[in-house]
């Protein structure tokens, strides 16, 4: 049977996957793609030392087994491919200051402090809960974001009054930014 599998193409064996929930076909499209898998961890793994390759390679498993079953897949390797960069850069991202919050909580909060200088509807809220915020961070920060979203200064206002280029400024907001965020998530928890 393994190797009447082999010669069918990538397509036919996520289909025998999914609607015959056929393991030896999933078998041999991993089979098929291990060096793909191979390729991408052992660099993440190598410039890692916390990644316990006897822990990862369960998991990427798992992971990849689960996607093939909800995900529609049209290319084997890109599917193997995005699966892998989305659980590296999940490892990367993992940090002790929200181990167990989710990244959509922080986009959520994010989006809504961005908008906070154009939402004409939310802008009081939004504003109160900024200001509370704001006087939680370092001044520095509190400064740049206070003339960036109350005072709705440009980059290009920004670097000439800093005496910094275009780029410092947004690399510098973007940190008070997610410091700020950070700051909303934790008011969201508390109330």
């Amino acid at each position: 049977m393994h190797q009447q599998l082999t010669s069918l193409s990538d397509k036919e064996l996520i289909s025998r996957t999914r609607k015959q929930k056929d393991r030896e076909a999933e078998g041999v499209l991993m089979d098929r793609y291990s060096h793909l898998l191979v390729a991408i961890s052992l660099p993440q793994l190598n410039s890692r030392t916390n990644l316990d390759p006897n822990v990862v390679f369960p998991n990427l498993l798992q992971r990849l087994s689960a996607s093939l079953k909800t995900q529609s897949i049209y290319k084997a390797n890109e599917w193997i491919l995005h699966t892998l960069r989305g659980y590296f850069s999940k490892q990367e991202k993992t940090t002790p200051f929200y181990p167990s919050r989710d990244g959509r909580d922080i986009m959520h909060i994010e989006n809504k402090v961005e908008k906070a200088s154009t939402n004409t509807i939310d802008r009081e809220e939004l504003v109160i809960r900024l200001e509370q915020a704001l006087h939680r961070l370092p001044a520095e920060d509190r400064a740049l974001l206070q003339e960036f979203y109350l005072e709705n200064k440009s980059f290009t206002e920004l670097a000439a009054a800093k005496g910094w280029n275009r780029d410092k400024v947004r690399n510098q907001l973007k940190v008070a930014k997610n410091k700020l965020a950070k700051l909303f998530i934790n008011q969201a928890y508390v109330k």
